[in-house]
């Protein structure tokens, strides 16, 4: 579907560009652009800008860019169509659109789950069926009210109801069977996927559930938790669970408490802690770590405090410190996580545990002792090659020389030697690499594709230039497909960034066009310009055809007298035109 360039336009000018992107990163105004370390893939050397006027974004680092548009279908996972109905939202413009199919198909899903959480979450407070997990839950320390808060749902145990209950709602056959929800039997018909399980709802950023995890009741019924499977818009590792709304949460605390598991999450939030979140049964990823980051500059660990526990902290403390997220680490006593400190020590007493976290530095070095024996000359050497990674990943050298002394007074050693043991372990390949400084994505420019390039930064001076010069005045292929999508763009009335992009399909040309803008490299006087690139392709242009006049008289019929005096008159105004450009005139 073709949405107007009008509305899209209209979006745009009432959108502050900057303003929606902080929302996934924090920016920082340098000139007349904005920049900030990239949503989209892990640095620390921020390479990533936004340009408000034209509403466009562009990173140096992974050289992603586009419209605002681009960047929310990257950032939320969303077609355009879906992207633009966010935008429009946030702008208040009315959109009057027919949906495509994926977005149709995407909103049914959406509206499935959303009746299923609902359902699921009546049988387990109403049903005697849900008997056994309301005794396990209430057995686990959490109330009503938290049940409630989360939309904590059962799902009963037979293999068929939950499909003849949907299909009763009018949902199709051929729907459910694709909805994430059953899988088939050996005999060919539909088994719902959850059964005889506490299911809790899974919502994205926005807050609408996307899928389910479950716990088991019947643990000889396979595996202890299980989610829906991945689908466009359930991925996993890019999704955290949270109650409703943890992610405005988060953002007004300023961190986030990160666990490990789905009843971890209802014990912090019924501790008073409501901006915890967990993975979904899998290690945290990269992408978790980036929406964690989206929302605020620092949390706390709390994982379970067995060795499997402490190893997933070592990696997460890594991860984190490489995105520039700031984490410390809350001592969970016992090896106990925070559903068994709930249970068995009450609310307070978790609340408090998460209040007072030590920092991943002394989290590390304590396990890097555990390991290595700091009185022998061996163990003190495995200490710093276990701390290595860590301090590879600390951008800040003042940062990690505090930590060198620190290590070096805990061992009793040199500064010196603990510099030169770090040093020779980030030589073996024990450091993390650095990011790399932002720099052009293509270098070397023709004087056509500059001049193209500056026309594309001002589009408000196209209308002038092509009164001048057609396409084929244009030696360089790059030069001549942008000023074709321009002329197109223009055609059609459409002066959004969206529409350019859109029309070009060579992402290269494209990524070049939008590194180009973001650099400011046309900011500077661009009346000059496009004056000066205008004088010069003419005045190749015009050279040219004046060059070729000798020869054309030459040829059959150029000595005739009609044809002898429309050659000369033409040698003659093009000798007019080109002293018009020496006098710095345009025709």
């Amino acid at each position: 579907m073709r949405i107007p360039d009008r509305l899209l336009a209209q979006i745009t000018e009432r959108l502050d560009a900057a303003e929606v992107v902080s929302q996934y990163t924090r920016l920082e105004k340098r000139g007349g652009r904005y920049w900030g370390l990239c949503p989209f893939h892990t640095e620390k050397t921020p390479s990533f800008t936004v340009t408000p006027d034209k509403a466009v974004f562009y990173c140096f680092g992974c050289q992603k860019g586009g419209s605002l548009f681009t960047f929310v279908m990257e950032a939320e996972k969303l077609s355009f169509l879906e992207a633009v109905r966010l935008l429009a939202a946030k702008a208040g413009v009315e959109l009057e659109l027919e949906e495509d199919e994926d977005a149709g198909r995407r909103k049914a899903y959406l509206e499935l789950y959303r009746r299923v959480a609902g359902s699921l979450h009546y049988i387990l407070l109403n049903h005697q069926e849900a008997g056994a997990a309301r005794a396990y839950l209430e057995g686990r320390g959490f109330r009503r009210e938290t049940l409630e808060r989360f939309q904590v749902g059962y799902a009963p145990a037979g293999r068929d109801w939950l499909f003849g209950f949907l299909r009763e709602k009018s949902f199709s056959e051929e729907f459910l069977r694709t909805s994430g929800l059953f899988f088939s039997s050996r005999e060919g018909g539909p088994v719902a996927l959850f059964r005889d399980r506490v299911v809790f709802p899974i919502g994205n950023s926005r807050g609408e559930i996307v899928g389910f995890g479950g716990r088991s009741l019947a643990p000889e019924r396979g595996p202890k938790y299980l989610n829906t499977p991945e689908t466009a818009f359930f991925r996993k590792g890019e999704l955290l669970f949270g109650e409703p709304g943890v992610f405005q949460a988060v953002r007004k605390e300023g961190r986030f408490v990160l666990v490990e598991g789905y009843l971890d999450v209802l014990a912090c939030a019924q501790a008073g802690v409501g901006w915890a979140l967990a993975p979904l049964g899998t290690a945290l990823t990269t992408e978790q770590v980036r929406l964690l980051k989206r929302f605020a500059p620092a949390g706390v660990l709390a994982f379970d405090a067995d060795e499997a526990g402490a190893r997933a902290a070592q990696r997460a403390i890594l991860m984190c410190e490489q995105a520039d997220l700031a984490v410390e680490v809350a001592e969970l006593a016992g090896g106990k996580d925070p559903a068994e400190i709930l249970q068995s020590a009450g609310a307070e007493a978790l609340h408090k545990t998460l209040k007072y976290p030590i920092n991943s530095f002394q989290f590390l070095s304590r396990a890097a002792r555990s390991r290595h024996n700091p009185g022998t000359p061996e163990g003190k050497k495995g200490i710093i090659a276990f701390l290595s990674p860590y301090l590879s990943s600390i951008d800040s050298p003042v940062k990690r020389d505090g930590y060198f002394r620190a290590l070096a007074e805990e061992l009793g050693v040199e500064f010196e030697s603990v510099q030169e043991d770090f040093r020779r372990n980030a030589q073996r390949g024990a450091g993390a690499p650095r990011a790399a400084a932002p720099g052009p994505a293509v270098a070397g420019l023709t004087a056509d594709f500059f001049f193209m390039l500056a026309v594309a930064a001002h589009r408000d001076y196209f209308a002038q230039v092509r009164n001048f010069i057609e396409p084929e005045h244009l030696e360089d292929a790059r030069a001549r497909k942008l000023f074709v999508a321009m002329e197109e763009c223009f055609r059609a009335g459409e002066a959004s960034e969206e529409s350019l992009l859109a029309r070009l399909e060579d992402p290269e040309l494209r990524g070049e066009v939008l590194a180009r803008t973001a650099s400011g490299a046309f900011a500077e006087d661009p009346e000059r310009l496009v004056r000066d690139g205008l004088k010069w392709v003419r005045r190749r242009a015009l050279e040219r055809r004046g060059a070729g006049v000798p020869a054309r008289l030459a040829a059959p019929g150029g000595q005739e007298q009609t044809g002898q005096k429309d050659l000369l008159t033409e040698k003659m105004h093009i000798d007019e035109e080109l002293a018009k450009l020496k006098k710095g005139k345009q025709g």
